[in-house]
């Protein structure tokens, strides 16, 4: 276990106030030379006790963040089953009322329905399971998400465009996958993405 002192506190302070922050302002600031604040900086990071993520705010690219409580008799198996999602930004194995706690971003909440509906519900074990949507949050928040290239099928193997909520274009489908037809993952402009989400409503099935 990594211990602490009162310089380390006030560095690790200052990065997370600002990531980009120069270690020579860090040194006037905690009254060390640049090279004992690099030498502490890398220790601190070497010993995984300072991480630094880069990533996206939901609020800034209009995504919304779910928070999605679930009871099921196999934790392990409902965490493997989203694992390398691109919607999926952390799961939790929790103690309490639920079993896990999955965090999760969608471009709409009828996108964070069909998650629940279509691919959290069915599984296996799965006893109950509490959706919220988060609407405001106390500190900036910033999320690392997936932003690889898409292939012919989800990562999870489901088929996106035998699914209703797809066809009715209330889910826009898996980013990993070339079925997807939203705005974030997209690898078109605004325009071009609203006009394939416009000719997939006028094709798709009555």
């Amino acid at each position: 276990m990594a211990i602490l002192d009162a310089t380390d506190r006030e560095i690790i302070r200052m990065i997370q106030d600002d990531p980009s922050i120069p270690q020579r302002a860090i040194a006037r600031a905690v009254g060390l030379s640049q090279p004992s604040v690099s030498a502490r900086v890398q220790r601190l990071r070497r010993s995984g006790v300072l991480r630094v993520h880069a990533g996206v705010d939901p609020k800034t690219v209009d995504l919304l963040l779910a928070k999605i409580d679930v009871t099921t008799t196999d934790p392990p198996g409902l965490v493997d089953a989203f694992r390398g999602c691109p919607l999926l930004v952390n799961a939790f194995m929790t103690l309490g009322g639920s079993s896990v706690a999955l965090l999760m971003v969608g471009e709409s909440v009828e996108n964070l329905e069909s998650l629940v509906d279509m691919h959290i519900r069915p599984l296996p074990g799965v006893r109950e399971v509490d959706f919220q949507i988060v609407t405001r949050t106390t500190r900036p928040l910033v999320l690392p998400l997936q932003l690889e290239a898409r292939c012919e099928t989800s990562v999870c193997g489901f088929k996106c465009n035998a699914c209703r909520y797809y066809s009715e274009n209330l889910c826009m489908g898996c980013p990993a996958s070339v079925h997807y037809k939203g705005r974030f993952w997209s690898n078109s402009d605004p325009a071009d993405a609203s006009a394939g989400i416009s000719r997939a409503a006028r094709t798709a099935p009555a």
